[in-house]
C-alpha cells in the first residue's frame, strides 16, 4: 500500500543512498470511521544524479498502522508480503531543477518518473518532490495520490470499516554520499 523513494548525490559523488532510517516514509487511506494512518518501517535507496536514475525498495512486510489485526491483513492479504517482499520504485527520468540537484547546493522542485511495481503489477508513475541540500546530504520530500485499485490490491475493508481506493503517500528522506 505504500511506497516511497529515491536517494540523491553531491556534486562530488553521483551517488547517494537512503539508508535505513534515514528518513519517514507514511501513508494515508480513507475509511467509513476514521482515516488510516500508516508507515513503512523498512526501506532503502539510491540516485545517480549523473544518470538521473534510482530506486527506491520498501519491505512489504514492515507497513504498520500500529494496529496488529489490521496490519497482519494488509501485509498478509492484501500484499501477499511473503509472496512479494518489496514493493519497488524504479526511478528513470528525473525532470525540473535538475542543474540544482547536480550542482549539490540550494533547492528546488523535481518531478520523479518511472515505474512503481506493487505485488505483481507494475505501473508508470510521476512524482512531485522537492529538495534541498544540507551540506553533503539531500533531502528530498514529496506526496504522491494513488489508487491502491489499480495495482490489483484486495479490498482491505472489513465489516467494521469501508475503505476508499485513494492513498496518499507522504515522504522525508536523508540521503547521503555512498
Amino acid at each position: 500500500m505504500g511506497f516511497l523513494l529515491i536517494a540523491c548525490a553531491t556534486a562530488s559523488a553521483a551517488v547517494l543512498g537512503v539508508a535505513p532510517g534515514a528518513g519517514r516514509l507514511t501513508f494515508q487511506l480513507p475509511a467509513s470511521l476514521h482515516t488510516v494512518d500508516g508507515e513503512a518501517e523498512g526501506f532503502v535507496g539510491t540516485l545517480d544524479t549523473d544518470t538521473l536514475r534510482g530506486s527506491l525498495t520498501v519491505d512489504a512486510a514492515s507497513l504498520t498502522t500500529g494496529l496488529g489485526p489490521r496490519d497482519s491483513r494488509m501485509t498478509w492479504y492484501c500484499l501477499e508480503a511473503p509472496r512479494f517482499a518489496a514493493i519497488q520504485l524504479d526511478v528513470t527520468a528525473i525532470d525540473g531543477a535538475v542543474a540544482e540537484l547536480r550542482s549539490g547546493a540550494g533547492t528546488g522542485a523535481l518531478t520523479l518518473t518511472g515505474t512503481l511495481t506493487i505485488r505483481d503489477v507494475a505501473r508508470p508513475v510521476a512524482i512531485p518532490a522537492t529538495f534541498a541540500w544540507e551540506g553533503d546530504n539531500l533531502r528530498l520530500k514529496g506526496r504522491h495520490a494513488m489508487k491502491w485499485t489499480d495495482w490489483n490490491i484486495p479490498d482491505p475493508s472489513t465489516l467494521l470499516s469501508t475503505v476508499g481506493p485513494e492513498l496518499t503517500v507522504s515522504f522525508d528522506l536523508l540521503a547521503s554520499p555512498s
